[in-house]
Order: C-alpha cells, then structure tokens, then sequence
C-alpha cells in the first residue's frame, strides 16, 4: 500500500465544463497517500486550431507512481503533444493517440531534469470527434475508460498487468520477468509513459520493452440513442468499485435530479475513500475521476439529464448503500448522513484510541489546523520525514511518535546507537533520549 498519512487529505480538485459535443465533470483527492501523483486534461475542443478537421475533444487521467514529475508533465503537456502529431493533424485519431503515447515519452527523455526521474504514470486517454461520431480511447496501464451504453458498462480500455499472458510475453522476450505479479518484482503494471529504467534496451523498438508507453486503442462507433456517458478514472477508483458499479452510481445521481456531474464525481470519490487504513488498503490511494456526457447536436447539459433520466434506467442502490457494501468491515454509523464522515480509529502501541473527523461540506474546518496543534504538525512533518522512511504516529494526550528504521540510523549516529528503538518505543524515556527525539523534529 505504500507510504499514508495519519489522516486523509480530503480537500478536492472539481472541474467542469461544457461545448457543442462533451460535457464533463471532474473531481481529484489525494486521500491517504503522502502526496498528490495523478493528473488530467480536460479539453473540449483540442482539432479547431491545429487541425482542418472539425471539433475534438480530449481527456485524460494520469495516475502517477514513484513520483509525480511524470504524471504532471503530462497533464500540462499532453494535449499540445497529441494536436503536433502529423497522424492527428490528418484525422486519424487511433494512430494518433499511439504517437502521442510515444512522442510524450521523447519529450520527456529530452529534459535534461525528467529524464532522470525515476517515476512515470498510467494513461487513459479519450478522443471524441464530432466529424467521425466515433470515440477513440488510447490506455496503457490500469487506469480505465468504460461507457455506458443503455445502463450497460462497456469497457473502452483493458487493464494492462503482468501476469496477463500477452505482457508478460513482452516482458520475458526483452529480459525481464514477473514476480509477485510485478514487473522485475517491483511495477505493479506493464505499461506506462517515463519509467525509463523499464525502458533501456537501445535494441528494442518503444512497443517491445519490458515496460510500453505504446496503448492499446479501442475505438466506437456512437450511437446517441443507447452511448450515455464515458468515465476516466485511475485505479483508485477502480479498487472500490466494478466498472458496472460505477455505471449504476452515476445513473443513481443522475435519477435523483438535484445533482450535476460534478457534484457525482465528487460522491463517487467520497464513496471509494477508505473511513480506515486498518481494512484491506483498498480506498487508500489518490483518486481521479472525470464523467464524460456525450452530447447530441445543440443539447444542452439539462437536456442530457434529462433525456438519461427519461429512459428510467434502475439504479436501486445509493451512494450510502455502495460505500458500506465497499468497506463491508467497518462500522459505519446508522445514520446515513455520517456515512461520508472520514473517520479514522486507531490504537497506540500504548493501548490509547484516537479519532479524527472532517466533514466535507465545512471549509473553514478543512483550512484550518486542529486546536492546539501547529499545521506542521501531521502533514508537513509527515512529508518531510516519511520520504526518508521515517512515519509519524499519533498517540495519547496530542503526542505525535515517530518511528521508523531510517529515525534509527539517525539517532544511532547522534548518540552511538546502543538501545535506541527501544528508548523511543518506552513511554517513560530517559531526558537526554528525548532531547535527541526533539532535534530529529526539528
């Protein structure tokens, strides 16, 4: 599960937007992870400038790992890539997308910072052009695009990992291998733009590597009469949720009529955000989503509610029910309303039990630090040491514990190192250990 916070950050990313073809909505969360690794683009018309051809739109979701140079440089840069692309500019979309995935990967190899960086990111990436009425989705990892088509979740991406049969055939062929279900024991996917240290064969072409930038791209002929809606969303969304789970959520918000497609987006995040981290990991990771409606020539947004809402699609089962059903192990309270309060309990190697709620709706709570303690306190802190190795705990009485192998080897190099874990560990430490303690923090 990696590196998590004591507390999630659950401040939200929303977006949305409108034109004659798409309109979207678009939530992003950090959650319980050390810091924000995914990205996105929105872009409801990226062919009128730099292409002949009529309106294009484009989105993405870029879920970052290692790092979140990569995953941010293609936010910023990805749709400027995918219009300079000759294949783009002529109206091939399909083979567009795969230059795009491989051109990105030069650009960033052209960087004289990027290039070394060791992290990079999954990508899918949707094209939706109004000439064609086709839709063009380009994925390569284990983030995913899936359309609704009447009610019916039809996967316009497939998730790339290791232990399928046709990466791990890629993988074997250019000298790697698949170790608990990792690429050389360690990437969780097979198929990812930057992760260069995948990528160093100058004998093999960009789709033969261990690790590919090059997509898969599926493509869809649109029917407005039963193709309702597309999603992108990183794979902290699809832990908690199947793809037709997400489809029925997203017809549950729309059926009830006082929601817009952000405000769905931004429940179905809230939903996937795990209330713990003592369960299975799963809602612990950033989460991004962007709904995706497709629209018909001169319909307005209320329209397209309205017209999905007169198809009477059954969506029996609410944003409350699906988020108990997710995390089936925790007590939630009885109140529906408290569902979506995150909630952590936790118990100390002291034996006390803390709490800390957060309601989303309050921003004043949100921005301000917990009475008595500093800003700097659980987040900063945290950042700072736990990319070191080093976690910071919190126990009774507002005392944060930091622990960790790599505080260890700090203070052992202080003070000789004879006894030291066990002088954090004992709650009655001596003065002089706790004077050490103190000079880490600071």
């Amino acid at each position: 599960m990696g590196q998590i916070l004591s507390n999630p950050i659950i401040d939200k990313e929303i977006d949305s937007g409108t034109d004659v073809l798409t309109a979207f909505g678009l939530c992003a969360m950090q959650g319980w992870r050390m810091s924000m690794e995914d990205a996105h683009v929105c872009a409801v018309d990226v062919g009128s400038e730099n292409s002949k051809h009529s309106h294009v739109a484009y989105y993405a979701v870029f879920d970052g790992h290692g790092g979140s140079s990569v995953a941010q440089f293609c936010g910023v840069k990805a749709a400027k890539v995918l219009q300079s692309q000759e294949s783009f500019q002529q109206g091939k979309y399909a083979q567009s997308l795969i230059d795009a995935f491989i051109a990105s990967d030069r650009e960033i190899l052209r960087d004289p910072l990027l290039r070394n960086d060791h992290s990079g990111c999954t990508a899918t990436t949707m094209l939706v052009s109004k000439e064609q009425q086709r839709l063009f989705c380009g994925n390569a990892g284990d983030s995913r695009t899936v359309l609704s088509r009447n009610a019916i979740a039809k996967a316009l991406s497939y998730d790339h990992k290791p232990t399928l049969v046709s990466e791990k055939s890629r993988i074997v062929a250019a000298d790697g291998f698949v170790e608990m279900d990792r690429v050389n024991g360690n990437l969780a996917l097979s198929r990812a733009i930057g992760d260069f240290e995948f990528k160093s064969n100058p004998n093999l072409p960009p789709h033969a590597q261990i690790v590919t930038c090059v997509p898969d791209v599926v493509e869809h002929s649109i029917d407005y009469d039963q193709d309702e809606f597309v999603i992108l969303a990183c794979d902290g969304i699809w832990d908690c949720l199947s793809s037709q789970e997400c489809v029925d959520l997203i017809h549950y918000g729309i059926n009830r009529g006082d929601m817009n497609l952000e405000q769905i987006s931004s429940r179905i995040v809230d939903v996937c955000c795990s209330p713990t981290t003592e369960g299975t990991g799963i809602g612990c990771d950033n989460m991004s989503i962007v709904i995706v409606a497709l629209l018909k020539d001169e319909e307005s947004v209320e329209q397209w509610f309205s017209r999905i809402r007169s198809k009477k699609h059954v969506a029996n089962v609410s944003f409350e029910e699906r988020r108990r059903a997710v995390f089936s192990f925790y007590d939630f309270p009885k109140n529906d309303a408290d569902v979506f309060a995150v909630s952590t309990k936790k118990t100390d190697e002291h034996g006390n039990s803390y709490t800390s709620n957060e309601d989303e709706d309050t921003e004043m709570d949100r921005n301000e630090p917990p009475a008595g303690r500093s800003q700097m306190d659980m987040f900063s802190l945290e950042s700072l040491l736990g990319a070191n190795g080093i976690q910071v705990s919190q126990g009774g009485n507002n005392v944060s514990y930091i622990h960790g192998s790599a505080l260890s080897e700090v203070l052992a190099s202080l003070g000789g190192g004879g006894g030291v874990n066990q002088a954090i560990d004992e709650e009655n430490d001596s003065d002089e250990k706790r004077e050490k303690l103190e000079e880490v923090k600071d």
